[in-house]
């Protein structure tokens, strides 16, 4: 197979419900990834949110001793049509400077799964409470994360409003949760 760019790879979409989906030839199409080291190779949307077209995305970061202190190395966003690895790295702040606008708008839905569990949460300045990934892109980007749903917490939430608890010690893997057939069942 032959790809436009070096940075560019297919993953098929699962789905699997037991039923065909009604749209059957989306669910068999690929999915692309892109390494993204300069903010052209994002989409605009993205890069210049707009009150006109809101955006969900899923959002996750990954790096060493994520904090005040650690490095953000990757990235990731989650786009209907296709995915977004973004080297911080070698992207620098001049990338992420790009991405700032889209990071910290109302317009744009960054979906996470338990965002509380990637870090220990403390009070940070007497200000507010932030996990590591928002320490990360506060202290090392002066971005500050607006408009983010986790999905650990709702599903914590519509399992409360059921009657139903799981212990705090206990949270829902992010794979559990694809898999429960009350929720997502796509695993």
């Amino acid at each position: 197979m032959v790809f436009a760019t070096p940075y560019q790879t297919y993953i098929p979409l699962p789905f699997d419900s037991g039923e065909e989906h009604k749209d059957h030839e989306a669910v068999l199409s690929m999915v692309p990834i892109h390494i993204v080291t300069h903010a052209s190779q994002l989409p605009k949307e993205f890069l210049f949110p707009s009150s006109k077209n809101h955006l969900i995305v899923g959002f996750d970061c990954e790096g060493v001793q994520l904090c005040h202190y650690g490095t953000l190395c990757i990235m990731q966003l989650a786009f209907l049509d296709a995915i977004y690895l973004v080297d911080v790295i070698q992207g620098g702040e001049k990338l992420m400077k790009a991405c700032k606008p889209a990071l910290e708008s109302s317009f744009i839905t960054k979906v996470i799964h338990d965002c509380k569990r990637d870090s220990e949460k403390y009070l940070c300045y007497g200000l507010t409470i932030m996990n590591n990934i928002m320490q990360a892109l506060y202290f090392h980007f002066g971005i500050k994360l607006h408009n983010v749903m986790d999905t650990q917490i709702a599903y914590s939430l519509i399992e409360k409003q059921r009657g139903r608890r799981r212990s705090s010690d206990n949270p829902i893997s992010f794979i559990a949760l694809l898999a429960d057939p009350n929720y997502c069942g796509a695993i």
